[in-house]
C-alpha cells in the first residue's frame, strides 16, 4: 500500500469511527442473543465473520429463539436484507472499474453503515485524473466496522451474562439507524426518500402483515430515485 492510499484508507477508518457507537452495543446484543437462542458461540462467532449482517443476524438468532421455523427464518432474514441490492446498484457506478478481487471485497464489506460514508464521500469529491483511489477509503470503512463487529460479537459471548440487564443494549439498533440516517440526510434524495417513507409509514400504518412497512419502503425509494435523476438533468 503506497502513502495515497495509506491515508485514504485511514481517513475511511476516521469517519467511519463515530458510528461504532451504534454498532459496537449493536454487536454485543447480537452475541447475548445468540447465546441465549441456544448458539454454540463457535458458530454465532463465525457467523459474525461470515455473514456479517447485523440485523439479519439478529432477527434470525430472535426468531430462533421463539422457536421459528428455518423457512420463515430464512425468507424474513433475506427480505431484510433486499436493502443490498440497492446500495450495490448504487455502488457500481463507482466501484464498476475495479478488479473483480476488489469488487468482491468491497461487496463482503457493504453494510449499512460502511455505504453511508462511503457514498458521500464518492459523491462529495471527484478523483484527480488518473489517481482514483476511494476505494481504499471504502474499504477503511468496511474494515473498521468489520474489525468492530467481530470484538463486539467475542465481548457479547464471553462476557454477555456479566452485563446488568437494567443496561438494556436494546437502544443501540436504532441509535445505528438513526445514526445512519443523519449521514443520509445531507443530500437532497435523502431527504426526499425519508421524507416519502415516513409518511407512508404514517398512511400506511392501519394494513396487515406489516405490508405499510414495505409500501412506506417503495415509496422512499422511488422518491430518492427521482430527485437523484431530477437533479443530474438539472
Amino acid at each position: 500500500m503506497n502513502r495515497p492510499a495509506l491515508r485514504e484508507f485511514l481517513a475511511g477508518c476516521r469517519d467511519e469511527a463515530p458510528l461504532l457507537l451504534g454498532a459496537v452495543p449493536f454487536g454485543i446484543l447480537y452475541g447475548i442473543s445468540a447465546l441465549a437462542a441456544g448458539i454454540p458461540a463457535w458458530l454465532a462467532q463465525l457467523a459474525s465473520a461470515v455473514v456479517f449482517a447485523g440485523a439479519a443476524q439478529l432477527v434470525i438468532v430472535q426468531m430462533l429463539a421463539a422457536g421459528a421455523g428455518m423457512l420463515p427464518t430464512a425468507l424474513t432474514s433475506g427480505l431484510l436484507n433486499l436493502r443490498h441490492l440497492l446500495y450495490s446498484a448504487s455502488m457500481a457506478t463507482y466501484v464498476g472499474h475495479l478488479p473483480r478481487r476488489w469488487r468482491m471485497l468491497l461487496a463482503y464489506l457493504l453494510t449499512d453503515e460502511a455505504y453511508a460514508v462511503a457514498v458521500l464521500r464518492y459523491q462529495a469529491r471527484p478523483p484527480a485524473e488518473g489517481l482514483d483511489l476511494r476505494h481504499w477509503y471504502f474499504f477503511g470503512a468496511g474494515f473498521t466496522l468489520w474489525f468492530a463487529w467481530q470484538l463486539s460479537t467475542a465481548f457479547g459471548l464471553v462476557f454477555g451474562a456479566a452485563i446488568p440487564p437494567a443496561w438494556e443494549l436494546d437502544f443501540a439498533v436504532p441509535l445505528t439507524f438513526i445514526a445512519l440516517l443523519t449521514l443520509l440526510l445531507r443530500e437532497r434524495p435523502g431527504q426526499a426518500a425519508a421524507l416519502a417513507a415516513g409518511g407512508g409509514v404514517l398512511l400506511f400504518a392501519a394494513l396487515p402483515f406489516k405490508l405499510g412497512l414495505v409500501l412506506a419502503i417503495l415509496a422512499g425509494l422511488g422518491a430518492g430515485v427521482w430527485t437523484a435523476r431530477r437533479r443530474e438533468q438539472a
